[in-house]
């Protein structure tokens, strides 16, 4: 994903696609492109058992899709598009290792 325009967008879909997951104890989320460029969206909630639970949502990646959509990311983007989940008491007993 080395387009300007399509990096912008996905920064411009983070804010609405956190507050859409609030609910769920979505916090934080970033991206970052793959290997082949595609973006890998990073969701960041504050316990694992909410991870958990968000992972397990067969909703979860057709509404970061159109969330994207939305906001003019390509659709050859948003199909290779990933979503990953971390929480803050996971990655503190990673540190703590």
């Amino acid at each position: 994903m080395t387009d300007e325009a399509t990096g912008k967008a996905v920064d411009a879909a983070l804010v609405p696609i956190v507050a859409s997951l609030g609910p769920w104890g979505v916090e934080e989320a970033h991206w970052l492109p793959d290997r082949q460029g595609a973006p890998v969206i990073w969701l960041r909630v504050r316990r694992r058992a909410q991870a958990d639970a968000l992972r397990r949502q067969v909703w979860l990646l057709p509404q970061v899709q159109v969330t994207l959509t939305r906001l003019g990311v390509g659709h050859d983007v948003v199909w290779n598009l990933r979503v990953e989940i971390s929480s803050a008491e996971a990655e503190a007993e990673l540190f703590r290792e």
